[in-house]
């Protein structure tokens, strides 16, 4: 052939191999690839999901929460009393105690009453922090830390604020967590 000379024919490979082949993406096999992706997905998801229904540490994490969200209302309510109206207050107490230290509060309730009448005090608790350091939930048992701050009102005098650290020893009942002990909780001086 001449420089001048265009070529009649161009050479195809009749069979071309099947890696140069283009595969056409055509609506169903791009239906049939979505279905199988969102079966996988949804297989995984699902499995996932089963798993954490059985996992003890879900079970572990709400009583945790039970517990802490209890003992923050307990510590307000055996901090908070009004020398104006007390029965209600130690009523509270009653109603946030069980074991040994409801029968503390029982036994020593009028002397409570004698109290704080004398002294015309009132006092308004606020949970500044709280956290669960112990926690037995076959036991039915817990310890709570928690740092409250309280405001008392003397009759005719400026309120002022003081800040205790408390650890509640939380004993679960039938009417939810209570607390079985009180103590103040010393820090280093």
């Amino acid at each position: 052939m001449t420089v001048l000379e265009k070529p009649t024919t161009q050479q195809k490979d009749p069979d071309p191999a099947p890696s140069r082949r283009r595969l056409a993406i055509t609506p169903v096999r791009a239906l049939a690839a979505l279905v199988a992706l969102a079966a996988v997905a949804a297989l995984f998801f699902g499995g996932a999901w089963l798993l954490a229904l059985n996992d003890d540490g879900l079970e572990l994490a709400a009583e945790r929460e039970a517990v802490l969200v209890d003992a923050r209302q307990i510590a307000i309510n055996l901090n908070t009393l009004d020398y104006r109206n007390v029965g209600p207050g130690l009523d509270e107490w009653e109603r946030s105690s069980t074991g040994t230290l409801l029968d503390e509060f029982r036994a020593n309730r009028a002397e409570y009453e004698q109290v704080v009448a004398q002294t015309k005090r009132a006092t308004a608790a606020t949970v500044m922090e709280a956290a669960v350091s112990e926690l037995d939930v076959r036991a039915g048992t817990a310890h709570v830390l928690a740092a409250v701050d309280v405001e008392v009102r003397p009759e005719g005098q400026a309120p002022t604020m003081t800040r205790q650290r408390l650890e509640l020893e939380m004993t679960r009942t039938d009417q939810g967590w209570k607390a079985s002990r009180l103590a103040l909780v010393r820090t280093p001086s």
